[in-house]
């Protein structure tokens, strides 16, 4: 019965072999293959000439002993795996009939392979449970003795030496193959737990001591292990540019298939301008039509004419009404975007609605802005009052500029020695050719250079408020993309470090910070901040579903838009998980003190 099942056995697994072998020609670049290691320990019963019992269960309460293990191995495919494992097992049985029972031990060497089942119809990086067949060649060392059960007198031995007395210096040798199979269940990163069982099909009849029939023995070995594996985490994989995204899930009806597939290029950053499309997949359905898509704020729409369609654009989201639908089976809405100076992961929602079908299809998507990263001379940052400056000892310097908050109105200034004037490059011990900053950034006014502490800074203009110096700043950076470019005061010719020492110099000049009427310390969730744009806060709360007041402050060019009043940082923590889970994935914590906003490196 056991070679039969042996037989069986050895059939089953080398059709499986030889069919995940072909897979792995086609996988073996598409998963992260990994080294791990397993400890193991389990129970181990023989199948031989010397046992009463030729079952599992029945063998548990007198024929079925301990054993060990350690595993080293490595996946090279998404099917296919190879190991090297020791395992060291005991091994009991008896034959009443016989007045005969033994007891052995085995040092197995196995060179053995996985094939995971699972992925063999399709893998899953993300699957917490994998099923797999594992076979190999083992090399058996082992020793075993057989006595009277009623006398316990030693009948025969294999692997003692028997000159003078019994020694356990020798061994038997044998080979085996090993055919089973296993669950792996991923615990965390990269601990999985292991269930594994098989049956080692040996060439030797001598693991009872008792030679006995044509049969040679066998054993099973059912353990239950714990596998690390040594790979590093992956990092998130980078798309290349213009690949598709496809995200959502068609939806059938009437025999027509409707979906929309996004092409969005991948390397997006801020202030770029790109061409966003949408694949419209709509079988033979005709009549009116409207898409909505609802996009990322900061995405500003530039086409007035879209697929033929009605064109609306409000609030960031663009509306499209067709009275007759493109008649094409599959076609494709195009349109320019430009962005603000956003980043980072912001959700795309897309609505299709068919007056034929008198249905609704939602299509969602993510877009990831990478942060804009200034060219290697840029403009130098305006120091705050608790900065302190530090003149580096690099040939250039990478700085970003750090703006401060002001209110959206124009200063009355009665003095005529503050000027205003905006700064477009500054360089350390690096001076720049004039006429190289006037042909790179097409400037047709004069560009003066200022020289303090090995500093070369480049500015342009001459105003008399900061409000017209905020305009044209503007002007600088959307028409010629001097994208850090910040304004800087003068005051009696003299350049001024910061803007707040206006304070005591000329007051009415200084461009005041917006400030709540509030004492003490207070915690806000910025939500969103845009360069020159802003949105109706009550947009926001639509879109977001949020019940809060959304607050809009105005800083420079810039409007910030936060919401709650906490006076905890746990509350505020609370709104920030809330507002990220409804898709804000970059909110993050302001604080403010009396009123006014607190300054400070990084995000809470």
């Amino acid at each position: 019965m056991l070679k039969r099942t042996q037989n069986i056995f050895i059939i089953v697994f080398f059709t499986f072999f030889i069919f995940s072998f072909t897979n792995e020609l086609r996988a073996q670049s598409s998963l992260n293959y990994r080294w791990y290691i397993n400890a193991n320990g389990g129970a181990s019963q023989f199948f031989g000439d010397v046992e009463n019992e030729n079952n599992h269960f029945a063998k548990l309460q007198n024929e079925t002993d301990i054993g060990y293990g350690v595993r080293v191995g490595k996946y090279v495919g998404s099917v296919f795996g190879i190991h090297l494992q020791y395992l060291n097992a005991n091994l009991k049985g008896q034959k009443d009939a016989n007045d005969l029972k033994f007891n052995s031990n085995v040092m197995e060497y196995q060179l053995g392979t996985t094939i995971n089942l699972i992925n063999l119809f399709g893998e899953n990086k993300e699957r917490r449970v994998n099923l797999y067949l594992l076979t190999g060649v083992s090399a058996l060392m082992f020793r075993s003795e057989a006595r009277r059960i009623s006398s316990d007198l030693l009948v025969n031995d294999y692997g003692y030496t028997t000159e003078g007395e019994r020694e356990k210096t020798s061994r038997e040798t044998a080979f085996a193959i090993p055919i089973g199979g296993g669950l792996d269940f991923k615990l965390a990163d990269r601990w999985y737990l292991n269930l594994e069982t098989a049956v080692r099909l040996t060439n030797s009849d001598k693991l009872d001591a008792i030679e006995s029939g044509s049969h040679n023995d066998a054993y099973y070995y059912t353990s239950l292990g714990v596998s690390f594996n040594f790979s590093r985490k992956q990092p998130k994989e980078k798309k290349p540019k213009e690949a598709k995204v496809v995200e959502e899930v068609p939806t059938t009806t009437g025999g027509d298939m409707v979906n929309l597939i996004y092409d969005i290029p991948r390397e997006l950053k801020s202030y770029d301008e790109f061409i966003l499309k949408s694949e419209i997949y709509k079988g033979d359905i005709d009549g009116p039509a409207q898409l909505t898509q609802i996009l990322p704020i900061g995405f500003d729409v530039l086409d007035t004419a879209i697929a033929g369609a009605k064109t609306e654009f409000k609030n960031y989201t663009l509306n499209l009404h067709w009275s007759e639908v493109p008649a094409d089976s599959v076609f494709e809405v195009s349109y320019r975007v430009r962005l603000n100076k956003i980043y980072g992961t912001l959700p795309l929602n897309s609505v299709l609605y068919f007056e034929k079908t008198e249905k609704e299809y939602s299509f969602k998507t993510n877009v990831f802005i990478e942060l804009f990263e200034p060219d290697a001379i840029v403009a130098v940052p305006i120091v705050l009052e608790e900065e302190v400056v530090e003149e580096a000892e690099a040939e250039v310097v990478i700085a970003e500029p750090v703006y401060e908050p002001i209110i959206e109105k124009e200063a009355v200034i009665p003095q005529e020695d503050v000027e205003f004037r905006v700064q477009v490059r500054a360089a350390f011990k690096a001076k720049i050719p004039l006429q190289n900053l006037a042909g790179k950034y097409k400037l047709y006014e004069d560009i003066k250079e200022d020289y303090l502490g090995s500093w070369y800074r480049y500015s342009i203009g001459s105003f008399a408020s900061y409000g017209e110096a905020k305009s044209y700043r503007n002007t600088i950076i959307g028409e010629h993309g001097v994208r850090d470019a910040f304004i800087v005061a003068y005051y009696q010719g003299k350049r001024l470090n910061r803007l707040s020492e206006l304070k005591e110099l000329a007051p009415d000049a200084y461009p005041h910070k917006t400030k709540y009427k509030e004492n003490g310390t207070c915690y806000r969730v910025q939500m969103l901040a845009l360069m020159k744009s802003e949105i109706d806060p009550q947009t926001l709360k639509e879109i977001y579903s949020i019940q809060d007041v959304v607050n809009e402050e105005v800083y420079h060019n810039w409007r910030k838009y936060t919401i709650g009043k906490c006076k905890s940082k746990a509350e505020a923590v609370k709104i920030r998980d809330e507002i990220k889970a409804r898709g804000v994935a970059d909110a993050f914590i302001v604080v403010y003190k009396n009123g006014e906003r607190v300054t400070f490196n990084g995000h809470l």
